[in-house]
């Protein structure tokens, strides 16, 4: 009897652990907030819950300028927008960074429409990509329990790609260090911008890195299948080379 009082007990401990009240839970009603720099154009600067350079969440508008980001898994994706004088949005999104699917459900391999790379044949503005390419990083910051998605495209793409290599170096899992984010201004043709620049700040704890686990097993192989805020960019200046890496 005395077992069997003790099963209980635990089987009901280890039920409360699942958050309740989401009984009716839909996947549609759940978005992934994003890491977002607050830009010139930027709703939150203009309704004053920001300033430029601020680096926030765009779901809670906490700020996180500073902040310890944790990395938990890296994944690609290239988005095509349309342009601001059409209405905006998403013109074709390739969610894997491989297959492309537009606004009329046609599918296309990204390597055979190039649309994300830079057109050779052709000089100044008319070489630049018509498509962006994103290298995104899912995580959360220290001490934080919400999932969150860190982007980066265009001008600060070198950025994510520096964040990728200082992580692989570790030989280590990717959650194994944060990174802190900063913000740092960049100017090109009297245009000025921000950009998210990860600086190494040391190992994760214990805690941290048991969350990420969990993270990875939940999300790495339906990140493709989950809904997670996206939006274009106050676009910077383009560069006017070819191939240019920023």
């Amino acid at each position: 009897m005395k077992d069997l009082t003790e099963k209980k007990a635990t089987e009901v401990e280890v039920a409360t652990d699942v958050p309740m009240g989401f009984d009716e839970e839909d996947s549609d009603f759940l978005i992934i907030p994003r890491i977002k720099m607050v830009q010139t154009l930027s709703p939150e600067r203009k309704d004053k819950q920001a300033v430029e350079g601020d680096i926030i969440n765009s779901l809670t508008k906490e700020k996180y300028t500073n902040k310890k980001f944790i990395p938990v898994f890296q994944f690609a994706n290239n988005v095509e927008w349309r342009d601001r004088s059409e209405g905006g949005g998403i013109k074709c999104i390739a969610r894997d960074g491989k297959m492309g699917e537009d606004i009329t459900g046609k599918s296309l391999l990204c390597a055979a429409c190039k649309r994300c790379e830079f057109d050779n044949t052709k000089t100044g503005k008319e070489s630049l990509p018509k498509c962006t390419k994103y290298l995104n990083f899912f995580g959360f910051f220290e001490g934080e329990r919400m999932p969150i998605i860190m982007s980066f495209g265009k001008t600060n793409y070198y950025e994510g790609k520096k964040l990728y290599s200082l992580a692989k170096v570790t030989m280590q899992n990717m959650w194994n260090y944060g990174y802190s984010l900063t913000a740092k201004l960049m100017a090109k043709g009297g245009n000025e911008w921000y950009i998210i620049v990860p600086v190494p700040a040391g190992a994760s704890t214990e805690d941290d890195r048991a969350f990420a686990q969990q993270l990875y097993t939940q999300y790495r192989n339906t990140i493709q299948n989950v809904r997670y805020d996206m939006e274009e960019n106050a676009a910077p200046p383009e560069p006017d080379v070819k191939n240019t890496e920023f």
